[in-house]
């Protein structure tokens, strides 16, 4: 192979490391005309066949590499993968032992998978005794490149396999977590499930049940970080396969799905999905529940008086006010307790669809959306208000995205405020008046007040600097101008948390009788923000201002999907970092203290292709 073509495969791979197979399949099937004999060529053309789901061909290719150099333990491995994939464990098993040969026993692909198929075939406990030194070793490479930020997130996933092998749970799921939060696409979690639902038929019931508890938990993280923030999504609870209706007239509600409500419901950019879509692997009602409550939208079909579609409504109608929308073919009877409510009706006569009832549907969708009017009794009735318990992340953990083609970063730091060190600027997300908030509020202003207040012998607040310096600074104004940003000293924020400013940024506006909103285009707030770090006559500090960590700006009261909001901040930092190369700031964080908050984060942070790949490190 010529040079030209050695850095033409260099790319290819790069882009197969990313998961764009269908972008690189047509250049290496030329190559492989060009270059019949390199085996390198056909080795990665086996892996884009098998990630597209060939397994077949993939084979053939992997196989006519082998033929051509036997000593490469990547393809060795990759081979086995197909092979798995295929259920023909002997093979795969040869091949992963031929990989562990020519590694030394260090391929952790090859020793993983094996023990895989050991675990199917219950013989686990006589393979982790051949291997545990190889596997100590193993689980230490996992540390060392996780710690290096190399190849993540699949170290992540490789050290919790070595976890749940040797029934180490609570590693098991914190390595899972590190993953997933790692992982900067769908496919990667979906490449990860494989060997746990692999494992998942293990004859060992010990071990079957902690993996289904593991891909419990990877399809629960799943759902929270790899949801598209463009993208809302409608569940459908309805009646499977061909039933009777009330007229007793057959219905195929398998087509009624297909042909009339998933093309309604997609013809409008939502995501339709049913319980029958679901992955099969672990607790399939548990995850029913997280759609039931997560989904924007639910559609349920009371055709026919089935118990589980009465069953789930009533726990959709019981979690979410809107927007749950009933429809009945022509000949249903609605029970007492739902015969008020409205109930869209449709004509599936034939197969054909009703495009009346369709309008319909797509109607009540988009004004549900908009509106939010309630079409729940329950929640009329009972006056609920029902949300997600916050799950505080208990570590201080910093992920990293770079901008492409620049020294800039944007970032996460995760966990409570008062863990981070380090950071120059700190933002206070403040309303228009520039009132701080009390010292026991639960608000990143009162924390900032309290840990930046001079304090007695014995704790107590002696000296309120930040608030007093913030309130000479207003000079007996009673507001400032939305998003306008001012900047005072930290305080004793400075000796224990390494800050060098504050800045308090208009980032909400109160109305008497109605509260708190964020202010419009709240993402200036970021732009003066980081404008404000390059004014050394007006930040309080002077020159040399290189990092700031910014609260999510708006969460608190934004009424809705923050995702468009959160958008809008990243973008302004990054056309801020873009449009001034020379400026100081060389990182912008965004704290993220709940792991709601951080898939947010995460998931908005993946829609931008200006962003590489995250790296994480402990703060």
């Amino acid at each position: 192979m010529n040079n030209n073509s050695n850095t033409d495969l260099a790319l290819l791979e790069t882009w197969i490391a990313k998961g764009q197979f269908d972008r690189a399949l047509e250049p290496l099937q030329k190559l492989a005309l060009a270059n019949p004999d390199d085996a390198r060529v056909w080795k990665n053309l086996g892996v884009v066949k098998q990630k597209q789901g060939k397994p077949e061909e993939a084979k053939d290719h992997l196989l006519r590499s082998l033929k051509l150099d036997d000593t490469d333990v990547d393809a060795h491995c990759s081979l086995g993968g197909v092979y798995l994939s295929l259920h023909e464990f002997d093979q795969a098993t040869a091949a992963f032992e031929k990989g562990l040969e020519l590694s030394g026993g260090k391929s952790t692909y090859a020793l993983l998978n094996y023990l895989a198929i050991s675990a199917v075939e219950g013989t686990l406990d006589e393979a982790l005794r051949r291997f545990g030194a190889a596997l100590d070793a193993g689980e230490a490479k996992c540390r060392e490149d996780i710690d290096a930020g190399r190849n993540l997130p699949w170290s992540c996933f490789d050290r919790a396999q070595i976890h749940l092998l040797r029934d180490q749970m609570d590693l098991c799921r914190e390595a899972i977590k590190q993953a997933v939060r790692l992982a900067n696409a769908k496919w990667q979690l979906n490449s990860a499930i494989f060997t746990y639902r692999l494992i998942a038929e293990s004859r060992n019931e010990g071990i079957r049940k902690r993996t289904i508890e593991v891909l419990d938990l990877i399809e629960t993280l799943k759902s929270e970080y790899f949801i598209d923030p463009d993208k809302k999504r409608c569940f459908v609870i309805m009646p499977f396969g061909k039933k009777l209706d009330g007229a007793h007239v057959e219905v195929n509600f398998d087509e009624v799905y297909e042909k009339f409500i998933k093309p309604t419901v997609e013809a409008d950019g939502l995501k339709c999905i049913r319980c029958d879509e679901v992955d099969e692997a672990g607790n399939i009602h548990k995850r029913m529940f997280q759609l039931i409550w997560q989904s924007d939208v639910a559609i349920a079909d009371v055709s026919i008086p089935n118990p589980n579609v009465f069953y789930e409504l009533g726990i959709r109608h019981s979690l979410r006010k809107c927007v749950t929308i009933i429809i009945r073919n022509k000949n249903a009877t609605l029970p007492f307790n739902i015969a008020n409510m409205n109930a869209i009706q449709y004509d599936f006569a034939g197969g054909k669809g009703d495009e009346e009832a369709r309008t319909r549907i797509r109607n009540a969708i988009s004004a549900g959306l908009k509106g939010g009017t309630s079409d729940s009794h329950v929640n009329e009735s009972l006056d609920l208000k029902i949300s997600d318990r916050p799950r505080i992340i208990p570590s201080c953990d910093t992920y990293s995205y770079p901008i492409k083609n620049s020294p800039k970063k944007i970032g996460i730091i995760t966990g409570d405020l008062r863990n981070v060190r380090g950071i120059d600027v700190w933002v206070n997300s403040e309303n228009t008046n520039m009132q701080m908030a009390r010292y026991y509020d639960f608000s990143i202003s009162s924390l900032i007040r309290f840990e930046g207040a001079k304090k007695s012998r014995i704790g107590h607040v002696a000296e309120d600097l930040i608030q007093q310096e913030l309130v000479a600074l207003m000079d007996g104004e009673r507001s400032v101008n939305d998003a306008e940003v001012l900047a005072t000293t930290p305080g004793e924020l400075n000796k224990k948390y390494g800050v060098k400013a504050i800045f308090h940024a208009a980032s909400v506006r109160g109305t008497i009788g109605v509260g708190y909103e964020p202010v419009p285009n709240i993402q200036r707030c970021i732009t003066n923000a980081l404008a404000l770090m390059d004014d050394p006559e007006n930040n309080s500090v002077g020159t040399g201002l290189s990092s700031i960590l910014i609260p999510l700006l708006g969460i608190g009261n934004a009424r809705g999907d923050f995702a468009p909001l959160f958008r809008s901040q990243i973008e302004a930092a990054l056309e801020y970092l873009t449009d001034n190369p020379a400026s100081s700031v060389e990182t912008v964080y965004f704290l993220a203290w709940s792991e709601q908050e951080l898939a947010l984060c995460q998931s908005v942070f993946r829609s931008f292709e200006r962003l590489d790949a995250p790296v994480q490190m402990n703060s």
